[in-house]
């Protein structure tokens, strides 16, 4: 196959580059190649693609920015046609592999290995081919159709590695794991990480996904794996991007704390089986009367006694047991004490006796002898409140 190749040097403003280079790898600004730009030159020439009417930089963002920065006039390139934007992509993908990656971009670079393998494992069924989409540094170069090899630096200096695994019958996960420096478990539990990542950004959710990218970076790709199980997870990303926590995990703490207060509330009843019972002639139902840090008191009537008891559980224990609704009998009696609390004739002592009779599950007899007597007394009502305890 001839091979047109053209050195020239071209205007930086009228380069532009790949889309793909962009997404994948980003606008990163290095400072230390500024500086070396600025004292050297560019010494290493772009690759553009010359497929379209556009100048592409396929290979060179980097340089090409910090050109543009020092007001370069001229920067060398080396302008090659290649057949489709795939060859483009697959070029993209290996002038790249040596650079330093975060675990995001390592990702990326697989999802597309993985449509590149899938489409050689297509093509060697279809026609029964040994290999079509060869790596480009595997030492088979006479075959190559897709772009030269020399347009890779690598081997252009000589360093080039073979990369494609010489092991056919191996899944295309494997391969692409193995490109990525990863096992392939790995990959496969991160590809919903990053299928989370670029729907959010197509929903225009930029710093929802840059929220996730960061998570994944620094906490791993299991736990970040987790965090899309959970079913606050949008509510979690939400918090970073509208700066209510500084990161996910302070999001995560955030949220943990709005679903306990929610979920631990003053008046909450919950059932309590026996092994969670502090005395087993306690009835199973008990109120949250009090919450003070991860602690919550709860309110227990006893079975033999009468009498009523508080003890102390961690908020957590509570969590895991079934929460109750409020009888309606006693959501009537509650309701009326509400009511004479916050009336202009209770004195503090009818507030202290009205709230003490907000914490038994169901009322006895004798407490509501006692609410009668401060309604006749506060609301001047002579008919007494018919209900059952």
């Amino acid at each position: 196959m001839t091979i047109y190749t053209e050195n020239k040097y071209l205007n930086p403003h009228y380069l532009a580059i790949h889309a793909e280079l962009l997404r994948i790898y980003g606008k990163e600004h290095r400072a230390d190649l500024q500086l070396d730009i600025a004292e050297k030159g560019i010494i290493v020439p772009l690759i553009v693609s010359t497929r379209t009417s556009e100048n592409i930089v396929v290979s060179g963002g980097c340089r090409l920015r910090a050109a543009i920065a020092l007001n370069i006039e001229c920067v060398p390139v080396i302008c090659y046609q290649f057949p489709s934007e795939e060859a483009e992509k697959h070029f993209i993908l290996s002038a790249n592999r040596n650079r330093p990656k975060t675990k995001y971009q390592r990702l990326l670079e697989g999802r597309e290995w993985e449509f590149f393998e899938n489409v050689a494992a297509a093509l060697r069924r279809k026609k029964g081919l040994e290999q079509r989409w060869t790596n480009k540094d595997d030492g088979d170069y006479e075959t190559d159709e897709y772009y030269p090899p020399t347009l890779l630096s690598d081997y252009r200096s000589g360093s080039c590695e073979p990369l494609q695994s010489t092991n056919k019958k191996q899944r295309a996960t494997d391969k692409v794991a193995s490109r990525i420096g990863m096992s392939r478990s790995s990959y496969e539990r991160a590809k919903p990480v990053i299928e989370k990542c670029e729907k959010l950004r197509q929903q225009d959710k930029e710093l929802e996904a840059s929220a996730l990218e960061e998570y994944l970076e620094s906490s791993g790709i299991s736990v970040a794996a987790r965090l899309l199980k959970l079913a606050d997870c949008d509510a979690v990303l939400g918090l970073v991007a509208s700066g209510e926590a500084r990161n996910v995990n302070s999001a995560l703490t955030l949220i943990s704390r709005i679903n306990l207060r929610s979920a631990i509330a003053l008046g909450v009843i919950f059932f309590f089986p026996d092994k969670m019972l502090r005395k087993s002639s306690h009835y199973h139902l008990g109120r949250v009367v009090g919450i003070a840090n991860s602690t919550a008191i709860v309110c227990f009537r006893d079975d033999i006694d009468w009498e009523l008891y508080e003890h102390q559980y961690k908020c957590d224990e509570l969590l895991c047991l079934t929460r109750m609704e409020e009888e309606p009998q006693q959501q009537a009696l509650r309701d009326r004490i509400n009511y004479l609390m916050s009336h202009q004739n209770s004195t503090p002592i009818d507030r202290y006796v009205l709230n003490r009779l907000l914490r038994p599950v169901t009322s006895i007899d004798a407490e509501i002898e006692y609410l009668q007597i401060i309604e006749w007394r506060v609301d001047g009502v002579r008919d007494s409140l018919r209900l059952v305890a």
